[in-house]
């Protein structure tokens, strides 16, 4: 390549195939010019407050093979406080559509698979205080809601017992130890095993955490799939819930999903396209 002046910008496209029993790891760049070789990238934190810095880091892309499958085409998403998460689903193949809370409508929603809340958006997001009674009406007609961790904070636009379709409270509670081993409390739900099996193995190499503000005092219209505990706790059931609501689906998980999707962690990748799918009749 040549890139003759200085803050130049070209684009390259590259299409990688995986052979058949590939293994994830990193692909490495090199580019070559006139002035020799470079394999960093380089990265400018500039902000009025601090010193500008610059540093720089391989010029690598992780890849990870995936045994994944997902019947959503189309998810609208809401986001939360800055989390990448839309950008993981767009890399299961699915269509994902930012959705404004303050202008959205029954009638703009209903053409999604499911609808993903991101972190936070109950604390900072008005529109989820007018827009959460459609969003369950959306639940009730057949769609899948998935909630992400919010936190029971003044800045909330909503009681806690008002999130769901049926009444829980938000705690404290998390799981900080990423190999704290999971134990399936509802082996037989969907979510478990449609479209994909979920298995011990799919909690292996997550990052710095399982989970965190997970729920409680849950209503009996919820089941909770997945108990863990730090080293010397009790178990915490409340990571990952779900009810059927109608001709629908809720959710509601403090699972670190915008940990893991980032991270190109395999099983969480598994499991969140199973909490996408569409509900079985």
């Amino acid at each position: 390549m040549n890139i003759a002046k200085r803050n130049e910008r070209q684009i390259f496209t590259f299409q990688l195939t995986p052979m058949e029993n590939a293994k994830g790891g990193a692909v490495k760049f090199e580019f070559t010019g006139p002035k020799g070789k470079a394999d960093r990238t380089l990265h400018e934190i500039d902000y009025p407050h601090i010193m500008p810095q610059v540093y720089y880091t391989p010029a690598e892309v992780k890849l990870v093979p995936l045994d994944v499958t997902t019947t959503a085409k189309t998810v609208g998403y809401i986001k939360g406080a800055g989390d990448d998460v839309p950008q993981a689903i767009e890399q299961l193949g699915v269509t994902v559509d930012i959705i404004e809370p303050s202008t959205a409508t029954l009638e703009s929603i209903a053409k999604y698979d499911a609808i993903v809340v991101g972190i936070r958006a109950y604390n900072n997001n008005q529109g989820m205080k007018h827009f959460n009674p459609t969003l369950m009406k959306y639940a009730e007609n057949g769609g899948t809601v998935v909630v992400q961790y919010t936190t029971r904070t003044s800045d909330m636009v909503l009681p806690d017992s008002l999130i769901g379709p049926y009444p829980f409270k938000l705690t404290r509670d998390r799981v900080t130890v990423e190999e704290a081993p999971p134990t399936f409390l509802a082996k037989d739900h969907p979510l478990l095993n449609s479209p994909n099996k979920i298995t011990t193995a799919d909690f292996d190499g997550w990052v710095q955490e399982r989970g965190l503000y997970f729920c409680g005092s849950l209503d009996p219209h919820y089941t909770p799939l997945i108990a863990w505990n730090d080293p010397g706790e009790q178990p915490l059931n409340g990571g990952l819930i779900t009810c059927d609501y109608g001709k629908g689906r809720y959710v509601y998980t403090g699972i670190s999903f915008f940990r893991q999707l980032p991270a190109g962690v395999p099983g969480a990748y598994r499991l969140f396209a199973n909490l996408i799918s569409k509900r079985e009749p």
